[in-house]
């Protein structure tokens, strides 16, 4: 794929509501923590992760499930009553396996809204990284659209760990059979710890969860909106 082909990433709604209009295939990034979680979530068996705005509509959606859990945060922590935050590493659990999740998060959910169901709107992140290239390149070639790499970034504006990751996701779109742009598993959990979110996210308790975010490759498996949940994109297809 040619770098004409690449749409430049952006970041924040707009930037996604933009290239949903346009009928882009959607990689939307958001690596410390939602994207990471929701990867890990599907990768372990859940069933389906359905995204939400809010915590009232979280709780509101739950009854529609009864054999579902409520997962997110707020502030990097559960809100109250949740059976699970916004730490990957919490879904590492066969307790999860064929359930479906109801998520909220600060960035995230709020980022992507309620998006027509007809938008292509993948989830990347290190865990998947070249398997969300792959599959986005897949789709881009049979539906003859361009890709956008769009970064949730966060409530204060651009997110530097999600510009990063989002870039990397570039560099393996552009050349899927080349290098990786980063050194070794250190270099990415580096480049995560020193940013403001990174930094937050130290404080708050959940360094391991960095750590766990900056594995590339750990999953070979794309989630993709469909329905109004995210569900793992079939390989036959």
């Amino acid at each position: 794929m040619s770098d004409s082909d690449l749409v430049a990433h952006g970041s924040g709604p707009q930037a996604l509501a933009d290239a949903v209009k346009q009928h882009h295939v959607i990689i939307l990034v958001d690596v410390l923590r939602a994207s990471s979680t929701i990867i890990t979530a599907l990768g372990n068996g859940a069933s389906q992760i359905i995204p939400v705005p809010t915590v009232e509509e979280a709780r509101e959606r739950i009854y529609h499930y009864p054999d579902g859990f409520l997962a997110g945060e707020r502030a990097a922590h559960p809100p109250a009553g949740f059976d699970y935050g916004n730490s990957p590493r919490s879904f590492l659990t066969d307790r999860i396996q064929g359930r479906p999740i109801i998520l909220t998060t600060s960035n995230f959910t709020r980022t992507l809204g309620k998006p027509p169901e007809s938008a292509t709107i993948l989830v990347g992140a290190f865990l998947n990284i070249d398997h969300v290239a792959n599959t986005a390149l897949h789709l881009s070639s049979k539906q003859g659209q361009p890709i956008s790499v769009i970064s949730a970034g966060s409530m204060q504006g651009i997110a530097a760990e999600d510009d990063f990751t989002s870039y990397q996701i570039m560099i393996r779109l552009r050349d899927p059979d080349g290098p990786p742009g980063y050194a070794d598993v250190g270099d990415l959990a580096r480049e995560l710890l020193v940013t403001r979110h990174g930094s937050l996210l130290v404080q708050a308790g959940y360094e391991e969860d960095i750590h766990f975010c900056a594995q590339p490759n750990r999953y070979k498996i794309t989630p993709i909106l469909h329905k109004g949940g995210f569900i793992p994109y079939p390989s036959s297809d």
